[in-house]
């Protein structure tokens, strides 16, 4: 069915210019609000040491604590001072243990002792921040098994 003229309104429009419309403020990135410790030189540092669970000695990423105190959340890491050595194939290495920790409970569970051995490591090698970030991050893990 063809029209043979314009569309007309029954109703007619009450206002007569467009409605004003309030500017939102755009919340500041999440980047900017994350106060989380960084370091690269101790994550570089981290990925030259052998993989915690099966002591690989190459294709190591610097592992985060996951599922454990609320360290990190969706889309959040852990501080830097709560890593591990980990192998992984993104890195050149066989056995995928980054992965293997976070599918298995029991070696989620074991986070905080590969935590320990890799902070006592570090305190012995840096100083400054770096340390003081490192003593801070085993005084936690202390605290958060204590309860």
């Amino acid at each position: 069915m063809k029209r043979t003229g314009p569309i007309q309104r029954k109703t007619p429009l009450k206002a007569r210019k467009p409605m004003k419309r309030a500017t939102r403020r755009k919340a500041p990135a999440s980047h900017s609000r994350d106060q989380r410790w960084r370091s690269e030189a101790y994550l570089a540092w981290v990925r030259s040491l052998p993989c915690c669970v099966c002591g690989a000695t190459t294709g190591i990423a610097a592992h985060h604590m996951i599922g454990m105190w609320q360290l990190g959340g969706i889309g959040l890491k852990a501080p830097d001072s709560f890593a591990m050595p980990a192998c992984d194939p993104i890195y050149g290495h066989s056995r995928d243990c980054h992965q293997q920790i976070h599918a298995h409970k029991a070696l989620r569970d074991r986070q905080p002792g590969f935590v320990r051995d890799t902070i006592s490591r570090a305190v012995r090698h840096f100083d400054g921040e770096v340390k003081t970030q490192l003593i801070q991050a085993w005084e936690f893990i202390d605290e958060r098994e204590a309860a």
